[in-house]
């Protein structure tokens, strides 16, 4: 089924993130999916952890997010994606961000797990203004 290819996936994972609705961002993940992102930080276990996490994060903080995919790079039930991130704050600050994240899928395209490589703190520093 199309929908459950790796790239269809990503997809919908940038679609949900730029939507900003943590909700529709957790339900791309398997119910004991893990999110790691950034990489290095607190592995978020289940949906309710991830949907917290995008809850208390850019989701509180950004009132515009666009995600575009610069390239993707599928394997097997895995997927790389390289993006760009412009987000905008409720004071109008802009602010933008490079990364790689890599999806691990389960048979219906649900992510098991997510890893996210780029510099948060550097980009939740700028969309705050400082």
């Amino acid at each position: 089924m199309e929908a459950r290819t790796p790239q269809r996936a990503l997809e919908r994972y940038f679609a949900a993130i730029a939507s900003l609705d943590p909700e529709r961002i957790a339900a791309c993940f398997r119910p004991d999916g893990e999110l790691e992102d950034p990489l290095g930080s607190p592995i978020r276990y289940g949906r309710d952890e991830i949907r917290d996490y995008w809850d208390r994060g850019l989701c509180a903080i950004a009132t515009n997010v666009e995600v575009e995919v610069l390239a993707v790079l599928p394997s097997g039930q895995s997927v790389a994606g390289h993006w760009q991130m412009t987000a905008r704050s409720a004071g109008d600050t802009i602010a933008r961000a490079e990364g790689i994240d890599v999806l691990r899928l389960d048979d219906a395209g649900l992510i098991r797990r997510a890893e996210g490589y780029w510099d948060q703190a550097a980009f939740r520093a700028a969309l705050s203004g400082r």
